[in-house]
């Protein structure tokens, strides 16, 4: 059942309707068998579900000991634990043939590959879980003894396949607090989807026809195209993850829960380091607080803040996917964050230096500039891994095709869109769309909450517009949610 498709709409319109019509105590179990049914509704899905219910009785039982015993030992082992069957189940459902190709590599044996069927949301549900253990550990969290109520967050439907990647301590206060109906909630939400539909539908997905053109086949293509087709991709994948989680969050508003945001205007960003506290924020932080601060943080010597820096990178590659792509893509970002903070007290020295540093405005629309091209340089790699194209070739050919100048190269971009699908007035469409969605979410605005300020006749057109857009331009049945597969 994939986020875009109508069954999903029809699903979670009668769980929401069914929600509000059960008494409130009877809600948190409602949506609990909700989320089950959810995540069984795929035949080949419904046998994984045990990894779930695993993980989940797992966490929840090392929690329950964590949270009462007095004895250090037994605190840690059980700690252990808990990460230790976390670990385990993505390693075995996710990189296990990853694994088996280093081994044989190194021992020059043979180790057997394994057909192997990831659990949905298995990254979202395995990191949230693995979060709660870790929260009562830290004494950040107090222990649940109601069992159906963790279960309830650890399979939460609307952040089942999108994230955000949910804390406990963030929606245990929500699952107890009874709630009512709420006209203003509920308008905010639909709002909060069908905006998430348009980024997604109309702009993500239609951009997708020229970039999976471009990377099914990057051998053949110039550079011209390959440039336009990276640039391109960077805008499909805030669009397209963005969006989905624009959904998520709408979903869960509609039913009275309100999820942490996943994203704050990356775009706007002045450093590549600050880009990445305002992308899959969720994330970012999870590596932080579980990651990054226990291998010592900003706490020790310079060297070694740095190499904590790229070690997060890594896993956050390797989080991604069980592909070498992934993981360049990782490593490739932690260089750039590590020589960043490394070099700001020069950069920031020389700036005065520099006339056109002098006005703020000019400063910051250089410094986003290069942020994004740092951006989509990296991104080279990441969009390798999800078309299967060989990122070297792809950086090679970045630099073939030129001649003629830029006339030419516009007209060779033009007539492969026009080839991939992307005729007519969609490039108008497209591009205004982008704009007013940059517009909109400037300064890390929330959507949600600034439709329901906004005069009646500015708010009815952008009803009226995104529903439109969605329904004459929408590529319906086009792609799925790139970061389903995560």
């Amino acid at each position: 059942m994939t986020i875009t498709s109508l069954l999903y709409l029809g699903f979670f319109a009668a769980v929401a309707l069914l929600h509000y019509v059960l008494p409130r105590v009877a809600r948190p179990y409602f949506l609990l068998a909700a989320n089950y049914a959810f995540y069984c509704y795929d035949p080949s899905n419904r046998p994984l579900a045990l990894v779930l219910v695993g993980a989940t009785l797992l966490t929840w039982v090392c929690g329950l000991v964590i949270g009462k015993s007095r004895s250090k030992v037994v605190r840690v082992v059980f700690l252990l634990l808990s990460i230790a069957g976390g670990v385990g189940i993505l390693l075995y459902y996710k990189y296990w043939n990853l694994l088996a190709d280093a081994v044989a590599g190194i021992t020059r044996g043979s180790v057997p590959h394994l057909d192997l069927i990831a659990p949905l949301g298995l990254s979202y549900f395995t990191f949230a879980a693995l979060s709660y253990s870790i929260d009562v550990f830290k004494k950040r969290c107090k222990v649940e003894p109601n069992l159906l109520h963790y279960a309830m967050f650890v399979s939460f439907f609307p952040t089942m396949i999108t994230g955000p990647i949910e804390r406990y301590p963030h929606l245990r206060p929500q699952i107890k607090k009874p709630r009512r109906f709420s006209y203003t909630r509920c308008a905010g939400g639909l709002f909060r989807i069908l905006w998430g539909y348009t980024k997604k539908m109309v702009i993500a997905d239609n951009l997708n026809l020229y970039t999976s053109f471009v990377y099914g086949t990057p051998d053949t293509m110039n550079g011209p195209n390959l440039l336009a087709a990276s640039v391109l991709f960077a805008i499909q994948l805030y669009m397209d993850f963005s969006g989905c989680c624009d959904i998520a969050l709408g979903v869960a508003r509609i039913l009275g829960y309100d999820l942490i945001e996943n994203f704050n205007s990356p775009f706007e960003s002045t450093s590549f380091s600050e880009f990445w506290t305002r992308w899959h924020i969720s994330m970012t932080g999870w590596f932080r607080d579980y990651i990054y601060f226990p291998l010592g943080g900003s706490r020790c010597c310079m060297a070694r803040r740095l190499m904590n820096v790229i070690i997060v990178f890594l896993v956050s590659g390797l989080w991604h996917g069980a592909d070498w792509r992934y993981l360049m893509w990782g490593l490739a970002c932690g260089v750039l964050c590590a020589f960043g903070r490394l070099t700001f007290g020069v950069r920031k020295a020389v700036w005065k230096y520099n006339p056109l540093y002098r006005a703020t405005w000019c400063r910051n629309l250089i410094q986003r500039v290069f942020v994004f091209i740092l951006f989509v340089g990296t991104l080279v790699f990441f969009a390798s891994a999800l078309y299967n194209a060989d990122p070297y070739g792809v950086y090679a050919g970045l630099f073939q095709g030129w001649q003629g100048g830029i006339g030419p190269a516009w007209d060779s971009v033009r007539n492969l869109l026009h080839d991939s699908g992307i005729d007519g007035r969609m490039p108008v469409v497209l591009t205004c769309a982008s704009l007013i969605v940059f517009a909109v979410e400037s300064n890390g605005r929330s959507v949600a909450r600034w439709i329901r300020t906004q005069n009646f006749a500015l708010r009815w057109t952008l009803y009226y517009a995104a529903a439109a857009a969605l329904l004459f331009f929408g590529a319906f049945g086009q792609s799925a949610f790139i970061y389903q597969q995560f």
